[in-house]
Order: C-alpha cells, then sequence, then structure tokens
C-alpha cells in the first residue's frame, strides 16, 4: 500500500465514495472499468488520465465546507501543500485537475475521478471496491442464513438481493467493514436461537469472546430486530417505536437477570412446593425460570393489574394490599411477564373464574401502545385505569408539553381502531397539548 498523505487520503476517499454512489458504480466493477474505452461525458476527447468508464464525471468540489484548509486566510501553507498533492495525484494518473478561471496553478476549483484507473485508486488507499465488499458480504449472508430463524432468514435474503441490485444497505450494516458485518451476523443468529433471558455480557463472550464486543453492534441488532422479527412485526406497528434495551429485552438478552414483581393472593406450586404470595410484604421477585415452571393454584383477588412504573406500582400495593393482583410491567414487557400473564389466563380460564384486568400507565404515546401490546400480545379483554379525560384534566397542572412531532405520533392513533378506547383521551392531550406522567397520579381505585 502507498503511503499517502492526509489530503490524498481525503480526496481520493471522497472521490470514490462519490464514484460508488453513482449509477456507473453500482454497475461497474473496477476490475471491468480498465477493460472499456467510453468517454467521459459523452465528449470528444479523452480524458489525459485514460479511458474512462461511460457516464456522468465523478467530481471533487473546493469549496469552504469540504476543505477548509485550503481556503485558510492566515496561511498560504494548507493551499500550497494541497495544491502539491492535488498535482501528483494527477501526475499519477489517478486524478484531473480543474482551475479557477485565470488562476492555473493556484486555485482549484475541482478535480476530476479518472474512472479509467479505480484499480489504482483503490490499490492506494488499501481500500477494497464496493462491488467485491459486496459480494463478501452476499457470501457470508448465505452461509449465515442456513439454518437461520426465519426472520434472520429474511435478513440475510434481502441484504443478498439489495447488493445484488447495486443497493444500500447502510441502514444495518457497513459492508466496507467486514469484521464487523461478521460479528453482526453472528449476534443476530445467536439471538434468534436464545431458549432464555441472557445478560449482554455473557451473550457477548460466548458469542464473540469478548464481554465488551456486542455493544458495538447491539444498536443495528436493535435495528434488524425491529423491521424483521415477527415479535416486533405483529406489534400492532408498536415495535419500530421501541427503544434499543426494549428490542434487545424482547430477544432475550437483558443488562442483567430481571425479576417479575408480584403482589396479592396467589398461590402457585414449583417443584412439589407451595407459594402464597400475599406471605411476602409487600411482594416477591420471581425469576424468568420460575415462570416457566410455576403452577397456579389459587387467586382469590377479584382484579388483576399490571402498572408500568415502579414508584406507582409500589405506591399501589401499599394502599390496596391484598385487594389486587398487582404485576410491575417495567415499561414494554419482555417474554416473561407475558408467560406469566398467560398462564394466570388460561388458569382462570379453565377454572371458570370471571376476573377483570387492568393496565395503569402513562398517559402519553408510549402508554397507549404499551397498554395495546399488551392487549394483543396476551390475548386480554384488558381495561384502562386511570388513562382518561378526566384524570389528564384533573392533574393537568402536573402534565407536560409536546411537541408537533409528538402530536402527529398522536393523531395516528385516532386513524387505528385499536386505540379507539384512549380517542377522547387522545383528542384532550392534542387540545391542551400536553401529556402526563402516571407518577403524577394519586393512587385511587375506581
Amino acid at each position: 500500500m502507498v503511503m499517502l498523505m492526509k489530503y490524498e487520503t481525503l480526496i481520493l476517499n471522497a472521490l470514490l465514495d462519490s464514484f460508488e454512489r453513482s449509477a456507473q458504480g453500482k454497475k461497474i466493477t473496477p476490475s471491468e472499468a480498465v477493460e472499456k474505452d467510453y468517454l467521459p461525458d459523452g465528449g470528444d476527447e479523452v480524458s489525459p488520465a485514460g479511458a474512462a468508464i461511460q457516464g456522468r464525471r465523478i467530481w471533487f468540489h473546493f469549496n469552504r465546507k469540504k476543505l477548509p484548509a485550503y481556503f485558510n486566510d492566515t496561511s498560504a501553507r494548507p493551499k500550497t501543500e494541497i495544491n502539491e498533492t492535488c498535482l501528483n495525484l494527477e501526475e499519477r494518473g489517478l486524478i484531473e485537475i480543474h482551475w479557477v478561471k485565470h488562476e492555473k496553478g493556484n486555485l482549484i476549483e475541482k478535480v476530476s475521478l479518472n474512472t479509467a484507473a479505480l484499480s489504482e485508486a483503490y490499490r492506494c488507499l488499501g481500500r477494497k471496491p464496493r462491488a467485491e465488499a459486496a459480494g463478501d458480504v452476499c457470501a457470508l449472508a448465505r452461509s449465515y442464513s442456513t439454518g437461520a430463524p426465519d426472520w434472520a432468514a429474511s435478513f440475510f435474503a434481502w441484504v443478498t438481493s439489495r447488493l445484488g441490485r447495486g443497493e444500500s444497505v447502510a441502514r444495518y450494516l457497513d459492508i466496507g467493514d467486514m469484521d464487523r458485518v461478521k460479528m453482526l451476523f453472528q449476534t443476530i443468529c445467536a439471538a434468534g436461537q436464545l431458549v432464555e433471558e441472557t445478560p449482554r455480557r455473557i451473550f457477548s463472550q460466548r458469542v464473540l469472546g469478548n464481554s465488551k464486543a456486542f455493544d458495538s453492534v447491539a444498536g443495528a441488532l436493535a435495528r434488524v430486530a425491529r423491521d424483521f422479527h415477527p415479535a416486533l412485526q405483529n406489534s400492532g406497528g408498536e415495535g419500530g417505536n421501541w427503544e434499543q434495551k426494549e428490542v434487545l429485552a424482547e430477544l432475550g438478552l437483558l443488562d442483567n437477570p430481571q425479576h417479575l414483581f408480584i403482589s396479592g393472593p396467589l398461590k402457585f406450586s414449583i417443584r412439589d412446593r407451595i407459594v402464597d404470595v400475599a406471605a411476602f410484604t409487600p411482594d416477591i421477585g420471581l425469576p424468568a425460570e420460575i415462570v416457566r415452571q410455576m403452577t397456579f393454584l389459587e387467586m382469590n383477588a377479584d382484579r388483576v393489574i399490571t402498572i408500568e412504573n415502579l414508584t406507582s406500582y409500589y405506591e399501589f400495593i401499599k394502599k390496596y394490599q391484598g385487594c389486587f393482583l398487582a404485576i410491575y410491567l417495567g415499561g414494554y414487557h419482555n417474554s416473561p411477564r407475558r408467560l406469566f400473564l398467560t398462564k394466570l389466563r388460561d388458569y382462570l380460564a379453565a377454572t371458570g373464574r370471571a376476573v377483570v384486568f387492568h393496565h395503569w400507565g402513562d398517559i402519553d404515546y408510549g402508554g397507549f401502545t404499551i397498554f395495546n401490546h399488551l392487549r394483543v400480545k396476551c390475548d386480554l379483554d384488558l381495561k384502562p385505569m386511570h388513562m382518561d379525560e378526566a384524570t389528564l384534566l384533573r392533574y393537568e397542572q402536573y402534565a407536560m408539553p409536546f411537541d408537533r412531532a409528538y402530536a402527529e405520533k398522536l393523531r395516528r392513533l385516532l386513524a387505528e381502531e385499536d386505540y379507539e378506547v384512549f380517542h377522547d383521551t387522545i383528542r384532550c392531550m392534542l387540545e391542551k397539548g400536553i401529556r402526563l406522567e402516571q407518577e403524577c397520579v394519586e393512587v385511587e381505585v375506581v
């Protein structure tokens, strides 16, 4: 690899970036370029540097935004260095200089890439051509798709299809960073095969051999899951609004193991032992493994309530100890919480008990989508508590304003039948321009 000065690297990389984004760059590889004899821009003269790929020229314009050092008013040295750099690149046949009129040898207006010397430009930078990098990524995607979960296989097929058409996959990965691409593909497959909740650090060590390596691809994994994982795709549209932490939790990846906190008159068995939740004050925390193995024996509350925020949960069970079976959700609920609720639902249905399920959360976009996701995913006849117009107006002095973008998100819910129970509240929110957090509302059973 030729050792290049910083301006040579900057200018050549910028030109190659532009070439790869262009129509001809997406269709023709550098190795093909040297075999062709096209004129630039359909002109009558061949570029002094040699024959070029047919199509529009690839330019790098000199301006204060792209190359501020060239316009340094306090020192002429950067301009001189850049001019010498460009003259050297032109002499080597990599670019063609276009001088400002009447300023030849002094001021450069722009430079154009010699597309007949693409292979040499890539070699000088030690950079792999996009077409070659895309081919490597496609081959890797095909290898990882074998035996992958359906949603992961769909993503790998999408990557292969997009790159095969010369289209971008930059939302998820940089095809020029093969090491990170491989890490992402590894984590996608491994996350898709998790059968129990796993701390991120342990997952990272097991899959990538380093407890912190996963951090560099966690965001990309979350984006892939939002767009391809059925648990997020079939969430009434809410999956795309989940935070990264919530998406990873849906996959079973947590910062640390989490417990399900419950309070109320419930008895269940686990490994031939009976646990009476009412004997624990104020509540009990259940790890995911117990939730999977537990069998419900007795539930004497007439109402069940899921509560979004921890402070409100503890205020509620302090005031209504024993009257409800209360479950702390912690924002968007993950699989152990849903498993608990579906087990409870099935137990009550089998015993013929008529029990009302409530949910209490923030009076805001997130609170509404959490409610709907819980209702849909657990197939519950769920009723909101303290999430109505009257509550919003009663605590209006504690409410917070929102911007136009947030208002537009709320308006979209007005068009969805799934959110009809909140439509009056949403209209009031839009009229007042306010939203209300759950912690502002005093605990009161209605």
